[in-house]
């Protein structure tokens, strides 16, 4: 008995060192993440443009209206301007369906894989990127199986590849078209490793510029302050994945005793993202006098979606599978 008490003894020390040495390392990235971001001075952006109307259809998301639609805790978005359609990042594809939920639900909207000339991905995360399997390969899909995607124009974060196709690695701000711009990557350090994270900026004909996000790892303030050293136009608005798991997360591992979303946030499983963090982010919003906020269920909780829904009111866009976001 002596003999086991002293093995738990030292292996519950083992783990605690093994803790403290793994925390002590994520802070030394995230520091070292953080004057990344700092360190870049991206050069400005002008006459890039303008687009005459654009909507966003989220094709997967978390919530939706409508039964017939499936959802999940991953993204994808249908982002329509006068001249492109643009699919915004592929789904997650947890159960590795086939059709995969994107496709069942690009069927029922009646969204054809022909018409959408341009396909950005945000980041190489499983639920952004169409599985885990696609993830591990630096690669992405809409189904289970790569498929043939045509003519295409591909941007992605980091280097990443696909059967027939040549994606453009944008890690550096830059005009993807006529007032459409990527906001360049910002790198965020968690606890699962490095993420270097791209948004979508519109710049929309009288309005201003709104931003695309896809998880928002790299955080609203970075986001905000890339933008205004990019553009000189006012920003419009933000609809997407803004990364607030608070009071929970929806990925939920080893039987849902680990909330992934949640301990994945903030500066680690010691220092997670808090309420403050959203009264702070919606107090920086309203500060730049935003005109319009969508903020998606994947990786926020209902209880934030209504706090955002609150405090913007008539400003406010619900992020729902199937639903058109018309500005």
């Amino acid at each position: 008995m002596k003999y086991l008490l002293r093995i738990l003894i030292a292996l519950i020390i083992f783990i605690s060192i093994l803790i403290y040495w793994k925390n002590q390392k994520l802070q030394k990235d995230i520091a070292k993440a953080h004057q990344e971001f700092l360190n870049y001075k991206p050069s400005k952006i002008i006459e890039w443009g303008t687009v005459e109307k654009l909507s966003i259809t989220p094709l997967i998301d978390w919530h939706t209206d409508q039964t017939d639609l499936k959802t999940e805790a991953g993204v994808s978005y249908l982002i329509k301007t006068d001249k492109h359609k643009i699919l915004f990042d592929l789904g997650y594809n947890q159960k590795q369906k086939d059709p995969s939920p994107l496709q069942h639900n690009m069927a029922k909207l009646g969204v054809l894989l022909d018409s959408i000339d341009m396909i950005v991905i945000s980041h190489n995360h499983f639920d952004h990127v169409g599985g885990k399997k696609w993830m591990d390969n630096n690669t992405f899909s809409l189904a289970n199986n790569q498929i043939e995607l045509g003519a295409k124009k591909i941007f992605t974060p980091i280097d990443m590849s696909y059967p027939g196709q040549n994606p453009v690695t944008t890690r550096i701000p830059q005009v993807l078209d006529s007032g459409i711009a990527t906001l360049g990557t910002i790198p965020a350090e968690l606890i699962i490793g490095k993420i270097d994270e791209q948004a979508l900026a519109f710049h929309i004909k009288g309005k201003g510029i709104l931003l695309i996000v896809g998880c928002s790892h790299q955080t609203i303030p970075k986001i905000i302050k890339r933008t205004q050293d990019l553009f000189s136009e006012p920003i419009y608005g933000i609809i997407g994945g803004l990364h607030f798991p608070i009071p929970e997360g929806r990925l939920k591992l080893v039987g849902g005793l680990i909330d992934a979303q949640r301990i994945g946030s903030g500066n680690g499983p010691f220092d997670q993202l808090k309420q403050k963090d959203v009264d702070e982010s919606i107090k920086l919003l309203k500060e730049i006098n935003i005109q319009i906020v969508g903020v998606g269920g994947h990786d926020s909780s209902d209880e934030v979606i209504q706090q955002f829904a609150n405090e913007f009111s008539e400003k406010y866009r619900y992020v729902k599978v199937g639903k058109r976001i018309e500005l």
